[in-house]
């Protein structure tokens, strides 16, 4: 029993590993007190995958993700976005103009609170139509800090230090 569970473990380790990767990670830069930003791009036709590693953040709360998809295509050049999707939940299409053989232009976004620190995936699928101009992306990630457990001491320390003080007053 304890090798079917070592090898059933070992088995999703290695496909985790495989599955990370056909993905390319997307890099956070930290803008300031509670501001994330990330951009990245492809050129390839077909499914395009992408990993958000939020581990980092596991000490924050409330972590809200705004995405931009942006492509498009004129002639014989550019990238036809066909559907965008982060943890298998679809953006929307704002725009999503398609004239084969003249023009296209793409602009998909997705808002998602509260998300979990931890790996999320990012799909964008569609058509290099030609040339070398593919689609570009970007997003920003925005969280509250968890309070250490001695904010919450410190707070409830001053606030009895509040009602003595009152309380002796009165008296």
């Amino acid at each position: 029993m304890v090798l079917k569970n070592a090898l059933i473990a070992a088995g999703l380790l290695l496909a985790s590993v495989a599955a990370s990767a056909d993905s390319t990670p997307i890099t956070l830069s930290f803008n300031g007190v509670d501001q994330w930003s990330g951009s990245f791009t492809a050129l390839a036709s077909g499914a395009n995958s992408f990993t958000l590693d939020l581990s980092p953040l596991v000490n924050w709360s409330g972590i809200n993700l705004t995405a931009l998809i942006t492509a498009n295509f004129a002639g014989q050049s550019g990238y036809d976005i066909t559907s965008v999707s982060f943890d298998g939940n679809a953006f929307t299409p704002q725009v999503d103009i398609s004239v084969p053989g003249s023009f296209g232009v793409d602009a998909w976004t997705y808002q998602a609170s509260n998300l979990s620190a931890g790996l999320h995936s990012l799909v964008v699928t569609g058509n290099l139509v030609g040339g070398n101009v593919g689609f570009t992306g970007s997003l920003n990630i925005q969280a509250q800090p968890v309070p250490e457990p001695e904010t919450y001491a410190l707070m409830l320390v001053g606030l009895a230090a509040i009602g003595a003080f009152t309380r002796r007053r009165r008296a």
